[in-house]
């Protein structure tokens, strides 16, 4: 099976095309803009890389988030315009899963953060049961100021929350966390091989696929009167 993965959920833009669990082809990039201006270079760059023609993939793969509303639509809809124009399915993966399974070997529990901005973070948690990724709290968005009561026991955490907000953390909470030796802050389309394996058969049609929207707009959210909180 050919995979072809886009991931632009956050600052970091990426492509990359599978064939089985061997990776093909891989390009990312940090955004200085828009991930429009070079996500579509970087699918026709790994195509061309790996000798195979769009029309040959098997899966197409993408980022759903949490993360940034305009970058999540990016992918999605590149992928969706994929599926649909060569009639194959999608799949998604959502992009604190994407960082778990960076560190998926780790004993410790995993907590993935992805900056929200406004100080909140989206984040979920993960275990390594046997080899397998499981889900131990789903993802949801958590102010800064409630971490010490998401964060009691030793774990790891990965992902640009925690660089955005680590100085604002109580002591008590930072002595229970744990960081990898290499930084896992960003998700990529090329952390997700085992994860394209193993959900395969959640595959759906193009015009099913969502995004994972944790917050309301902007707009929607000064109408209900939620108001960003300061740090102190």
């Amino acid at each position: 099976m050919i995979a072809l993965v886009c991931e632009s959920s956050t600052l970091l833009g990426s492509v990359a095309l599978f064939k089985e669990h061997q990776l093909l082809a891989y390009r990312e990039s940090l955004r200085q803009g828009s991930h429009t201006n070079v996500i579509n270079m970087y699918v026709e760059d790994v195509l061309k890389t790996a000798n195979i023609k769009l029309s040959e993939v098997d899966l197409f793969v993408s980022g759903i988030g949490p993360g940034s509303f305009t970058g999540i639509r990016i992918s999605l809809n590149l992928i969706k315009t994929f599926a649909y124009c060569h009639g194959k399915s999608v799949l998604g993966i959502n992009s604190l899963e994407n960082l778990a399974s960076q560190v998926a070997e780790t004993p410790f529990p995993i907590v993935c953060m992805i900056n929200a901005y406004k100080n909140m973070v989206y984040i979920a948690q993960y275990s390594n049961s046997s080899g397998i990724l499981l889900q131990t709290k789903p993802p949801e968005v958590v102010r800064v100021q409630e971490l010490v009561n998401y964060i009691t026991h030793t774990c790891l955490v990965v992902g640009d929350g925690y660089a955005a907000y680590s100085q604002y953390l109580q002591p008590h909470t930072k002595a229970q966390i744990n960081r990898p030796e290499q930084p896992h802050d960003e998700p990529k389309a090329s952390a997700v091989a085992k994860l394209i394996t193993s959900r395969s058969s959640q595959a759906i049609h193009w015009s099913n696929f969502l995004p994972l929207y944790l917050r309301a707009s902007e707009a929607e959210e000064v109408q209900q009167g939620i108001k960003y909180q300061p740090l102190v």
